[in-house]
């Protein structure tokens, strides 16, 4: 019988290099330690593990904000606590502001929340579940000093054709200052707290409801009066 066949044994795995070992085990370390400062980054920034105490100090200051200012004079208007919970908002400001003047009437909701979800939350968003669509794109506008330098978005929002819709304005700010951003979340990654504000109006039965008609904007002349209030109210320094 001829001696039996056995295959060569399978030569033995070359060592790694014990550097080589080491910088894997380093790059590892280093991919998780950054999955780590990212989840505590995003659970700050939306307010993940409670209500810090800065953010309860900035909503509290919503407090300061007045009902009558100039000729304007604002009426309160409850908001359902479901939609801070859609916003993720800690705080708000919801009124009526009327002219007494001119009669004109501007819708001011004011939000504080953690600047992650207030930065990530647009109109066209928002709107979108109430059934409006944005009509013709935004356009941003400035407001000049004193109130300024300051800029907003502002948008036409309607139903259907045959609805004039709204006049809906917006911006976002941390320190006084109002900006119509681009990228809120990026612009405002430095903070940990962020204001937002919408003003707007009904269109129906208005020149600027029809194309090609103009009038006089009420949402941007209440604003250049309200922002420089808004700005002393909203200041962390003493009230």
């Amino acid at each position: 019988m001829p001696p039996a066949h056995h295959p060569p044994s399978p030569a033995p795995p070359a060592p790694v290099p014990r550097g080589a070992t080491a910088g894997r085990a380093a790059l590892v370390l280093l991919g998780l330690g950054a999955l780590v400062a990212a989840a505590v980054v995003e659970g700050v920034r939306s307010n993940r593990w409670g209500v810090p105490d800065d953010l309860k100090a900035a909503a509290a200051r919503l407090d300061r904000v007045p009902a009558a200012f100039g000729d304007w004079t604002g009426t309160e208007v409850p908001i359902e606590q479901k939609v801070l919970d859609r916003a993720e908002a800690v705080g708000a400001v919801s009124r009526i502001y009327k002219n007494k003047q001119s009669g004109a009437v501007v819708s001011v909701l004011l939000l504080c929340g953690p600047a992650g979800p207030i930065g990530s939350h647009t109109p066209d968003i928002c709107y979108a579940g109430l059934g409006y669509q944005m009509v013709g794109g935004e356009a941003r506008r400035t407001v000049a000093p004193p109130a300024g330098p300051a800029s907003y978005w502002s948008a036409r929002f309607a139903k259907d054709a045959a609805d004039p819709g709204q006049e809906v304005c917006w911006a976002w700010g941390a320190d006084g200052t109002w900006s119509a951003s681009d990228s809120p979340r990026r612009e405002f990654v430095l903070h940990t707290v962020l204001y937002k504000l919408y003003a707007s109006r009904g269109l129906a039965h208005t020149a600027a409801a029809r194309p090609g008609a103009t009038e006089p904007d009420p949402i941007h002349d209440f604003l250049a009066e309200f922002l420089p209030v808004l700005r002393t109210a909203l200041d962390p320094g003493p009230g």
